[in-house]
């Protein structure tokens, strides 16, 4: 018998091109409202700091797409916000994991990973 093993990857509901990533981000009419009232459930006030991130994430899956593992953004977003302190930064603005959070209140699919209930960690 013939294992057969399927990329986690290809099994989340997200487009693998451009065009189509495109297309799903506008179809999700998303708007700064949705992100307010998303965070305010969850006793979050957003500010300018946490605007940068959000849209960071949202061009970035516009870009290049799903991530393979919650790491790999991880690690992109602690590049990009190194001048203001990294992750210890973004942690302090997402408690919730500046992946995980951050992608919820974007309004897009978390990465694989994002949660590890074992270690007590998120991304």
């Amino acid at each position: 018998m013939q294992r057969q093993s399927m990329d986690a990857q290809s099994t989340e509901l997200v487009s693998s091109t451009f065009s189509l990533r495109r297309e799903e981000l506008k179809n999700q009419k998303w708007n700064r409202t949705k992100s307010i009232r998303l965070a305010e459930n969850e006793g979050l006030a957003l500010n300018d700091n946490h605007w940068a991130v959000i849209t960071f994430l949202r061009k970035y899956y516009l870009h290049e797409g799903m991530p393979k593992n919650a790491r790999i953004l991880s690690n992109t977003l602690k590049k990009k916000f190194a001048a203001e302190g990294g992750l210890k930064f973004l942690h302090n603005l997402f408690t919730g994991g500046p992946v995980t959070q951050g992608s919820r209140l974007g309004c897009l699919h978390a990465p694989s990973g994002t949660t590890d209930a074992s270690f007590g960690t998120s991304f």
